[in-house]
């Protein structure tokens, strides 16, 4: 048995047309060549394993070969491509910057320059991760890197293009590799599993490109792992389990579960990727894929941006046509915001649970504690009381009335009902993620507004505006979510609008019982723009009234300074006396 060698040296390009995904370096590099107009200086930076000191090499050979092919490779038969393949050649000359960083391995460099090629045109240095020079090697390199002899060549190589000096930037050509398309992964190692006779699917091999993130020396290096792992057999289940990959027919159902708004099974299947060691970050960061996946399903001019294999392709097409947009939009929405706030939660599993059950609410409908109660309409009669058992308050006769009937102006009519969710108080965000999903209109609220007449006016006309009792009757239904969409973020009204008892609606007059005139200025603050929204819902221009509850607070009044004198006195009646003897007068 031969010694075994890794794959990303064994099958490491030799010639520019091998070369992975850097079509447009390795035509421009050999066009180079062809024309005889190779530049005295290169950088190559981009990522790792993408191929840039393989270039370099495959550059050197070849301006070095003695008859090259009439597309500009290397012939691989001359002495110097033959020394070259077998590491002995005297002109091309290796250096690792990482350990060779000080000025003095750059002055040995410069003084090995001086030495013209043997038995070649030109010496080729070819210095990797150049970038961990110091600032005294750079400078020493700089003359040598302006000026040098005409048989010398300069290749560089980095992974950290911002840390290279601009003035070694200016003597270079800089080529910026890209980052290795999947496809051209997965193609690559499709030919070396046929070369190595190893048996594969290629979604196993698509998975495994998808772990390289774009680099293909790890790409074949995880081949190789998992070729061990799989004894030959290269399967999509055993790869994603041992590269701890979460099955995309677990996002797939868990979408459909969503769809559906079944949350006992939304659940379930989310305890089941936490079973299998996956944390909530990475089902959040999957789903989303997943979800932009869908959407970009939906248009044949975006579908070229799927990343996926056929089969996968498929199911994503045939799930795409059973859920529509706004459903994917909401859920985007909500995940992309649970993700974000994720790493801050202090129940990290309730986070995401939550957002699951708030996506499932708004497919299975109103909860049974958010139904308005089915009854009759409201008679004729004028008063209609958000309280079941209002207190009984008398009114002053001198209670202030506040006409707040607002201009016409353009309101944005929103009828979706008001949910509410009891949220950790350790956990703010949810909070917004609520009010946004107040605003995305359901499946099911849509088709609902279709099939049933919109009882509110438009604003376009309101001559048939609602009869006081109906729209005292829809005040009552709909106290809360009004409250909360006009309210903004004034949550100290907001909190005491919520107390219906306190609440009393009689022809076009809404009575407010305060307890104190702290309660009175916090109401009057959202009292125009909630007497607005009233008017656009229901066509009637409502006035307000506030009315002081027994035992509350009385209005403060100025008291000028005689009658402050008069209590006084009443207290000490010493002080009569002194004003009388002093002739003292009250200013």
């Amino acid at each position: 048995m031969g010694e075994f060698i890794v794959s990303a040296r064994k099958y490491r390009p030799a010639t520019f047309a091998s070369v992975v995904g850097q079509s447009a370096i390795t035509t421009t590099l050999k066009n180079a060549v062809m024309q005889d107009q190779v530049a005295q200086a290169f950088l190559f930076c981009g990522p790792r394993g993408v191929g840039k000191t393989t270039c370099a090499r495959i550059l050197a050979k070849t301006i070095n070969c003695t008859h090259r092919t009439p597309d500009g490779e290397a012939c691989n038969e001359c002495e110097s491509c033959q020394s070259f393949n077998e590491a002995a050649s005297f002109n091309i000359f290796e250096l690792d910057a990482a350990s060779n960083n000080s000025v003095e391995d750059i002055r040995n460099l410069t003084e090995q320059v001086r030495i013209p090629p043997q038995g070649a045109k030109y010496k080729v240095y070819i210095i990797d991760e150049v970038h961990m020079l110091s600032q005294a090697a750079f400078n020493a390199f700089l003359k040598t890197l302006e000026e040098p002899p005409a048989y010398a060549k300069f290749i560089l190589a980095t992974t950290e293009k911002h840390k290279i000096l601009p003035t070694i930037l200016s003597r270079c050509q800089v080529f910026d590799f890209k980052r290795i398309q999947l496809n051209d992964i997965v193609q690559h190692l499709i030919y070396v599993a046929q070369q190595e006779n190893i048996q594969y699917e290629e979604e196993a091999l698509r998975i495994i490109a998808q772990k390289a993130d774009g680099g293909l020396r790890d790409a074949l290096s995880i081949f190789d792992q998992e070729t061990v792992f799989t004894s030959g057999n290269l399967t999509y289940q055993q790869i994603i389990e041992n590269l701890n990959v979460l099955d995309m027919q677990y996002y797939i159902r868990m979408t459909e579960l969503l769809y559906r708004g079944d949350i006992a099974q939304a659940l379930l299947t989310y305890n089941e990727i936490m079973e299998k060691g996956f944390d909530g970050q990475h089902f959040l960061d999957g789903i989303c894929k997943h979800l932009r996946d869908l959407m970009v399903c939906r248009s044949p001019q975006s579908i070229r941006l799927l990343d996926v294999g056929e089969q996968l392709r498929n199911s994503y097409l045939t799930q795409v046509q059973q859920i529509d947009v706004n459903f994917l939009l909401q859920c985007l929405d909500i995940f992309n915001r649970c993700s974000g706030s994720y790493k801050t939660s202090n129940n990290k599993r309730l986070h995401v649970e939550v957002a699951m059950m708030m996506i499932c609410r708004g497919r299975e409908g109103k909860p049974e504690s958010l139904q308005p109660t089915t009854t009759t309409a409201p008679s004729s009669t004028a008063k209609t009381t958000i309280s079941a058992t209002p207190p009984t308050v008398s009114k002053p006769q001198t209670a202030a009335t506040t006409n707040i009937g607002p201009a016409k102006t353009d309101m944005p009519q929103n009828t979706s009902p008001n949910p509410t969710t009891t949220t950790p108080a350790s956990n703010p965000s949810f909070r917004d993620l609520m009010d946004d999903l107040k605003t995305i209109p359901t499946h099911q609220e849509e088709e609902k507004k279709k099939s049933e007449p919109d009882p509110i006016t438009s604003q376009e006309d309101k001559t048939d505006a609602m009869d006081p009792a109906t729209a005292a009757h829809y005040c009552l239904v709909n106290w809360e979510e009004l409250i909360h969409q006009y309210g903004g973020k004034n949550l100290a009204a907001i909190s005491l609008l919520t107390d219906k008892e306190k609440i009393t609606i009689e022809d076009h007059v809404i009575t407010f019982t305060v307890s104190n005139n702290v309660a009175e200025k916090s109401i009057r603050e959202i009292l125009k723009t909630l007497t607005e929204g009233l008017w656009e819902k229901t066509g009637i221009r409502y006035e307000a009234e506030f009315v002081m509850e027994k035992g509350g607070q009385t209005p403060a009044r100025l008291i000028n300074p005689d009658e402050k004198f008069q209590k006084m006195s009443e207290i000490n009646p010493e002080l009569l006396r002194l004003k009388k003897e002093l002739n003292l007068s009250i200013n």
